[in-house]
């Protein structure tokens, strides 16, 4: 890059995306891809949601675990398109706390989700976007 900043640069930074199939996250996954580039690398991780029991406790079933599966293969499929890397991460648990957490071990600079519409029931106690906007150190792009 020049000291002006007026040439185009390949992305070296990480970015997270979280992805869960839908519409916004499925937004959110090709504006990440804008953002990297062809060629560039991005991460995807999924969540299914749940309260912690036990550290020893497995809570979820098989068919989640395929469905989750499922979701990040269409992810790195729809990546691949684009001519996108993805490294995929399988998470269970509070989605803010995984999504921090995957940023975390990733070093990621950049977490990018998809807004979802304010109907839902769980948005009364704030959104996941919302909550990771407070709680992450670095930037959050929220796609509508």
């Amino acid at each position: 890059m020049t000291r002006g900043g007026t040439e185009a640069q390949t992305s070296e930074r990480t970015v997270l995306v979280a992805y869960d199939g839908s519409r916004p996250a499925r937004r959110a996954l090709e504006h990440a891809a804008q953002l990297v580039g062809v060629g560039g690398e991005l991460a995807v991780v999924n969540v299914i949601p749940r309260e912690s029991l036990s550290a020893r406790v497995e809570t979820v079933s098989s068919k989640e675990r395929t469905g989750q599966d499922d979701l990040l293969g269409e992810a790195k499929a729809l990546l691949a398109d684009l001519g996108v890397n993805a490294q995929v991460i399988a998470g269970a648990g509070d989605p803010v706390t995984e999504i921090l957490a995957a940023a975390g071990e990733l070093n990621a600079e950049t977490i990018v989700v998809g807004r979802r519409a304010r109907t839902a029931p769980h948005l009364v106690h704030g959104s996941i976007s919302s909550k990771l906007i407070r709680r992450f150190e670095h930037d959050v792009l929220v796609v509508h």
